[in-house]
């Protein structure tokens, strides 16, 4: 498992900020400072588990992840950081989160859920290890600060609930949340009001929202070449883009047979089939919202022969057909 090495840079300025030289702290932990600038580098989710738990230490601060968030950029988490940014509002925005949480860290699940006032989100990294107070507590502040980097620094939470026990001195975590907060919940939630979620954000921009997200789909598929369910996922990909997807097509580029990759995915519990539904539909959720082009277009781009095929799927796929899943984008 691992996380952006850019990630590493929060930390780094959260040291400076108490006064402590950040350089000789990583160093101490095999890591090379330039590995922060590297935009595509990964480190092991141990590796920042431990030198986060000793910039922890030699703060000594008990409100140690939530100053953190100050330090925290979307840039941390590469292309997916970008969509977020560029999101048209917090519900699409929290669906990218949902949907691509696997490229902060590989276990990682944002699960999401409303009813008819609040909008919930369930963080659970699902890590074992650590300091959990110290994770639950950058989950939900790193959730804040994302929110009000494109919502406005007057962003509030309608609630947050913690798992973890009411600690003695709660006054910080409502200044920095402010709104009501519960303790000893049965999962880590960001409560948003729901009037809050649909709202236009002044900031958007869909076209930029979906180039970012179309690189993620990429990364995802391409960053484990050992991986022969990523690989054949990365084959999709770049088929697609030239208008040949089969699975003996993508068996003769992977240097198989397709005997031979429907034996290897089969004992991934998966198949060329259920792989190119998968990518079909994470492309789709994109094209759709992309008015420059035509259903038809969508169609081909998706690898369909025909635009009734794509429809019947996109309604397999979100319940409702292209056309009117369009209707509700700005």
């Amino acid at each position: 498992m691992s996380i952006f090495a850019p990630a590493l840079g929060a930390l780094w300025k959260q040291l400076e900020e108490y006064g402590i030289d950040p350089e000789p702290v990583f160093r101490a932990e095999g890591i090379d400072p330039e590995t922060m600038f590297d935009s595509g580098a990964r480190i092991s989710i141990a590796l920042y588990q431990r030198i986060d738990d000793k910039v922890a230490q030699l703060s000594r601060d008990p409100f140690y992840a939530f100053r953190g968030a100050e330090h925290f950029r979307p840039a941390h988490l590469g292309a997916l950081g970008f969509a977020w940014l560029a999101s048209s509002s917090l519900r699409t925005a929290f669906e990218r989160m949902s949907r691509y949480a696997r490229v902060i860290q590989e276990n990682l699940t944002v699960e999401l859920e409303e009813d008819d006032a609040f909008y919930y989100v369930r963080i659970d990294a699902r890590l074992q290890g650590g300091d959990e107070m110290i994770r639950e507590d950058r989950q939900l502040s790193l959730s804040t600060k994302l929110c009000r980097v494109i919502c406005g620094e007057s962003f509030s939470p309608a609630k947050i609930c913690f798992q973890q026990k009411s600690p003695a001195d709660t006054s910080y975590l409502y200044e920095f949340f402010r709104c009501p907060l519960e303790f000893e919940a049965a999962a880590t939630t960001f409560v948003v009001h729901l009037k809050d979620v649909d709202k236009r954000l002044t900031g958007s921009n869909d076209e930029l929202a979906r180039l970012n997200e179309h690189i993620v789909v990429k990364y995802l598929a391409h960053s484990a070449k050992n991986d022969i369910v990523n690989r054949v996922k990365a084959a999709i990909i770049d088929g697609l883009a030239n208008g040949m997807v089969t699975e003996a097509i993508i068996a003769e580029g992977l240097h198989t047979t397709s005997r031979n990759l429907h034996r290897k995915l089969q004992k991934e519990n998966t198949s060329f089939k259920q792989l190119l539904n998968e990518i079909r539909r994470d492309l789709a959720l994109q094209y759709i919202q992309d008015r420059s082009k035509t259903l038809t277009e969508i169609s081909f781009m998706l690898g369909f022969s025909e635009a009734s095929s794509f429809s019947r799927a996109f309604k397999t796929w979100t319940g409702k057909p292209p056309s009117e899943a369009r209707q509700f984008v700005a």
